[in-house]
């Protein structure tokens, strides 16, 4: 690699790398709201907010970097323009594209990168994430059940507790009225009892020992008494809006995950459209690497006489065309409005294609400094 080589991507970099964390920061203060109320009323610790954090940076991670070298190739070249260095190495008889060398290798690594956090970490912090906050309602469902109180903050459940063990979340002296089965309302007594959650079916249960079932069966006509020695309750922690288990969806599941549902959907005769979107999404997403590196290279010489913050001020607004673009083209492509290929790979190619022309019209123009050159020659002879 060339002196010239190192020095440009030296430059890439260290813009590239400063894009990331701001960017990244951004989109974490947005969440600052739902991280504080994780905190203060749900009593999660600082430990586990960082491992929250940890969950949900692959999702941050793969829009930052596409946009960071967005940034990195346009403050560069701005720079360089602005400094006339791009005209000093031009009059060495190096080409823009030989200029995109530098460019090319950063995509590359980038594209390398994002491609890896979309296609395997992203849909597991996803899932991780989901069950997470599982496990955060279900802390919350036994920090908010109340000694000899009839505590009705679960739907359809009614659950009176006579005694609750200090620093555990065994319950005792349990009086449970459940009516989650509206044609057999039921009332469950139980010794003991207590909330656990089930990571691998995703589901919150209250699991009972030693207790009775009072139910009312045949339209009320007919009484029953069942004993048992262990009896799990499934609850519903949406209070009237969630769902009893919590299915993965589609931004959780892998490429190979949603090719298997999408089988499915289609031997039921169903819609794909909203798997067709993601599996796009995790393709079209990292290769915009490229596509911003070849835009923002050229779009940087072009700014240079605005200075760097014309130069930031045109890659904001990039920024928010292009995520405007992303949300766009997932939402007409989730309803069957487009193509998925098309609503998300259609931004690549528009903006991939303003690239390469910026770039063959900055390769073909003539020197700046063409004119000042004969002029000087010029007065040369005129001296002489």
């Amino acid at each position: 690699m060339k002196i010239l080589d190192r020095y440009i991507l030296k430059e890439l970099v260290k813009f590239f790398i400063l894009s990331v964390f701001i960017l990244t920061l951004v989109l974490f203060l947005d969440q600052l709201h739902f991280l504080s109320e994780m905190i203060l009323n749900r009593g999660v610790a600082v430990r586990d907010m960082l491992l929250l954090i940890l969950y949900i940076s692959p999702a941050f991670l793969a829009l930052t970097i596409p946009l960071s070298v967005l940034f990195a190739s346009l403050m560069t070249f701005s720079r360089l323009s602005g400094d006339n260095e791009i005209i000093a190495v031009r009059a060495a008889g190096i080409s823009m594209y030989r200029l995109m060398l530098p460019v090319l290798i950063l995509c590359t690594f980038t594209y390398l990168a994002s491609g890896y956090i979309m296609l395997y970490l992203q849909h597991r912090g996803n899932y991780a994430f989901k069950n997470f906050i599982l496990q955060v309602s279900m802390r919350k469902a036994n920090f908010e059940i109340k000694e000899r109180v009839f505590n009705n903050d679960f739907k359809d459940l009614i659950i009176y507790v006579e005694e609750r063990e200090i620093g555990s979340s065994v319950m005792k002296g349990i009086f449970i009225y459940d009516s989650q089965q509206n044609s057999e309302p039921q009332v469950i007594t139980a010794r003991e009892g207590r909330f656990v959650a089930d990571p691998e079916t995703m589901k919150i249960l209250l699991q009972l020992k030693d207790g009775t079932i009072n139910r009312m069966v045949d339209k009320m006509n007919r009484y029953q008494l069942l004993t048992f020695d262990t009896y799990d309750i499934l609850v519903d922690m949406g209070k009237g809006e969630g769902k009893y288990t919590i299915a993965k969806e589609p931004r959780e599941m892998s490429v190979r995950e949603l090719k298997k549902r999408m089988a499915g959907l289609r031997q039921e005769k169903k819609e794909t459209f909203i798997e067709e979107v993601e599996i796009q999404t995790k393709y079209s997403l990292p290769f915009a690497c490229f596509v911003f590196g070849l835009f923002g290279a050229p779009l940087g010489i072009k700014v240079h006489r605005s200075g760097k913050r014309g130069g930031l001020g045109i890659g904001l607004i990039i920024v928010i065309a292009d995520y405007i673009f992303l949300l766009a083209g997932q939402a007409l492509g989730r309803e069957g409005r487009v193509s998925p290929v098309i609503a998300l790979w259609l931004p690549n190619i528009l903006i991939g294609g303003l690239g390469i022309y910026l770039l063959n019209r900055i390769s073909k123009e003539a020197m700046p400094f063409e004119f000042m050159m004969k002029l000087s020659e010029f007065i040369e002879k005129v001296r002489r």
